[in-house]
């Protein structure tokens, strides 16, 4: 059987899901140790060297999915004369948190995989 390497378009789409379901979980994360709002989150990311610029375009979306699953709530906070939307991780966001570190400490295959994606 010949396996074929994946198109551009093929690897393009893994990485942008993959990506996805992964900067999800570290929004959670991230927002689990500092309330914050949306242009806070593009700016703090810009400073960290290495990683990849957050714009709006896609920050909005995925804070917006993470508040419609319920695993981010939303409030709005006075910041001068302006409203500033407060995102903050909700218990149910805290559970699933939890549930994705216990699913990946009970597996040593699952554990092997972190370390050699992050080393």
């Amino acid at each position: 059987m010949l396996i074929h390497p994946p198109s551009a378009k093929t690897r393009k789409a893994f990485e942008k899901l993959a990506l996805r379901h992964m900067f999800s979980t570290f929004l959670l994360w991230f927002i689990s140790k500092h309330k914050v709002h949306g242009y806070e989150l593009i700016k703090r990311f810009e400073k960290e060297e290495g990683f990849r610029v957050t714009t709006a375009s896609q920050l909005y979306p995925m804070l917006k999915s993470l508040l419609n699953q319920g695993l981010l709530a939303q409030e709005k906070e006075m910041q001068g004369k302006r409203a500033r939307k407060i995102y903050r991780i909700t218990p149910k966001g805290r559970a699933l948190l939890s549930e994705a570190k216990r699913c990946m400490h009970q597996n040593p295959l699952k554990l092997e995989f972190l370390r050699e994606m992050v080393s």
